[in-house]
């Protein structure tokens, strides 16, 4: 399908998309699209990591049986691998120069502020996609911004390659697991206006205070997952459930190393 008309239909996806959220920062939600705007076929799957390797240790979340399994001794000493399943998403070709991934959306009521939690606690626990202040050709590099569009905002990443694009939607995709990024080969139609910068990713800042479960929940989650990719079922659901069963006093430990170790204690 032709790019323009891929981005139309995302668009047009976000629009409903924005108006609910399922396992997500409150009103931070992913795109839906429909079987019509598949990618374009030759895109390669696999597993390959875009570019250096800078995910931290990872800690599992408790709360539940299944992830109350992860807690055990082995994954103290887990160290995270590279690449993300690309199979869960519908990728674009590596050579693609144009790659853009619409990775979430929100609501006009949370305001052009908006902070993009749940997006920054799965980029800080996978620091080998290097978030830069402008698009970026290099590999591993994305830029992102929120912008405006019919009903809400939508948060863009855009990168040099395809490459990085489709790794970059896989691990969103791994990390909130309820989330439906869409990765695009040239423009992506329907945006309005940038609406803000997307900061630099830096614990010194993002790292969530415990009042700030939606955060802490959402850091939990990436943490455990980006060290344990076969983690079942939707720990970061759980948490928003009944953030009072888990430790949310451990999402402000950097790196994930440190997260899981406080939640063993």
């Amino acid at each position: 399908m032709h790019s323009a008309t891929l981005g139309s239909f995302v668009i047009l996806a976000l629009v409903s998309a924005a108006a609910g959220c399922q396992g997500q920062d409150k009103a931070e939600t992913s795109p839906e699209v429909t079987r019509a705007a598949a990618q374009s076929p030759g895109a390669t799957k696999g597993n390959a990591a875009p570019g250096a390797s800078g995910a931290h240790g990872a800690a599992p979340t408790p709360g539940s049986p299944a992830t109350a399994a992860a807690l055990g001794g082995a994954a103290a000493a887990a160290t995270p691998t590279t690449g993300y399943d690309l199979t869960a998403i519908k990728t674009i070709p590596d050579s693609c120069t144009t790659a853009a991934v619409v990775l979430a959306s929100a609501p006009k009521s949370v305001g052009s502020s908006y902070e993009w939690s749940t997006s920054r606690q799965a980029l800080l626990a996978n620091q080998q996609f290097r978030v830069t202040t402008q698009p970026s050709p290099a590999a591993g590099e994305v830029f992102l911004a929120p912008y405006e569009m019919s009903g809400g905002y939508a948060l863009v990443a855009r990168c040099g390659d395809g490459a990085t694009c489709n790794q970059l939607a896989a691990m969103y995709k791994a990390i909130v697991r309820s989330s439906r990024p869409q990765v695009i080969c040239g423009p992506v139609q329907g945006l309005g206006a940038k609406v803000a910068s997307f900061p630099l990713i830096d614990p010194t800042t993002d790292l969530p205070k415990p009042q700030n479960a939606a955060a802490s929940c959402a850091r939990l989650n990436a943490c455990q997952i980006a060290t344990d990719r076969s983690t079942p079922g939707d720990p970061f659901l759980e948490c928003q459930k009944a953030p009072h069963k888990f430790k949310l006093d451990c999402a402000s430990r950097y790196p994930c190393a440190e997260v899981l170790a406080c939640l063993q204690h």
